[in-house]
């Protein structure tokens, strides 16, 4: 059939090889992988053995094949079920996660750890998938994420020719019970004025501390005032913000890894949607920004840690913020809930839904179930 040797064959054909001096013939077909050999590697067994490749290839087309290889001259013995070792299937997600979603499994949390569990499944084949990721341990939310990536993968290889079927379809996702975090509870006003207060005087810092809190009053001032994610803040470039058009281009962040939250050990990538937004500047946010992007150069970041790299929002969490709120008595909060203290107050202030989802590059639905903590409780009801 004209099929060259040490090339991988397209799908549904069958490839000729010259194994330890005899002819190999080898394809799959429905998910299994089939070998069967035809003597000696001479011209007179190669001619043979390309009719039987054609009765094959034309068995395969017509849905006629014969798993039991007995009509191509073979035994029954020597169908074998293709069983995906762990490597394989391992090197394969690997592949989809840095070609296709151009991603690093090494860098990026979510395919890090479902790699991982990949590995610790062992052998397997692609049917076993959707009952071993049922048997795992995860919260609704987690099982839904490894399920979105599984489904995706799975459709890869499907694509690629591996697999016959994508062995997640139809599986529906669990359902998720809407849990208020504490931690992630709006401020008041007042809290909000109190915090930034300290941290700009530096009413908590100890007088001999080196790290002055007021170093990252910017910082804390625009995560309360935009929404943005932690991310997104560390990672604002000088070139996203327009002192002419008075906008603040949202496009990308530097994100966190499995290796942790330092500079070094950040990646930077596109917003956690894909979307591009753009933040209004206001008056007090060019008063703040336009110091920070003296001498540098479009693509430099905005704020920096004291030691000249990314400000590192996990030693910012434990080093100020939380130190901040305990010292004012203000439960304690995750540095998220300044986002959800924006949100909910655009809500509460007039700003609709959607547009509360546009500056903060969400969908009005999630908008409405996430940041409608109404932070000011009507007095009054709607009258008849």
């Amino acid at each position: 059939m004209g099929h060259v040797l040490g090339h991988k064959s397209p799908k549904g054909s069958v490839s000729i090889s010259n194994f330890k001096g005899r002819i190999r013939l080898r394809w799959r077909y429905e998910g299994k992988r089939y070998s069967l050999g035809q003597g000696l590697y001479n011209n007179k067994n190669l001619k043979a053995a390309r009719l039987v490749v054609m009765q094959i290839e034309l068995d395969i087309a017509y849905k006629v094949f014969d798993v039991s290889l007995v009509k191509y001259g073979g035994k029954a013995s020597e169908a074998k079920e293709e069983r995906v070792q762990p490597a394989t299937i391992v090197s394969f997600f690997e592949k989809w996660v840095k070609e296709f979603k151009q991603l690093d499994c090494e860098r990026n949390s979510d395919y890090y750890h479902l790699r991982n569990t990949l590995r610790k499944w062992g052998e397997i084949t692609p049917s076993d998938l959707p009952s071993r990721l049922g048997t795992e341990k995860y919260c609704p939310k987690t099982y839904n994420e490894r399920l979105s990536m599984l489904k995706g993968f799975s459709e890869w290889m499907l694509k690629q020719g591996v697999w016959s079927v994508n062995p997640f379809e139809g599986i529906s996702k669990r359902r998720v019970k809407k849990i208020q975090k504490p931690e992630r509870a709006p401020f008041t006003e007042k809290e909000i004025l109190q915090i930034l207060d300290a941290i700009k005087y530096d009413r908590f810092c100890p007088s001999s501390s080196r790290y002055k809190h007021s170093f990252y009053y910017p910082f804390i001032y625009l995560l309360f005032k935009t929404g943005l994610r932690n991310a997104e803040a560390v990672g604002l470039r000088v070139g996203c913000l327009d002192f002419q058009q008075k906008t603040i281009v949202i496009k990308e962040a530097l994100a966190r890894t499995v290796h942790g939250t330092h500079t070094a050990a950040r990646i930077r990538k596109e917003t956690k949607n894909g979307k591009v937004r753009l933040i209004p500047m206001t008056n007090d946010l060019q008063e703040l920004l336009l110091p920070h992007t003296v001498g540098k150069a479009p693509d430099d970041l905005v704020f920096q840690s004291y030691s000249g790299g990314a400000i590192d929002d996990k030693m910012f969490q434990r080093r100020v913020f939380s130190v901040v709120l305990k010292k004012l008595n203000i439960p304690h909060r995750v540095l998220y809930a300044c986002r959800h203290t924006f949100a909910s107050r655009c809500i509460d202030q007039g700003i609709t839904p959607v547009m509360t989802a546009f500056l903060m590059g969400n969908n009005p639905e999630t908008a409405l179930r996430n940041y409608t903590h109404q932070i000011n409780i009507p007095r009054d009801l709607p009258k008849f």
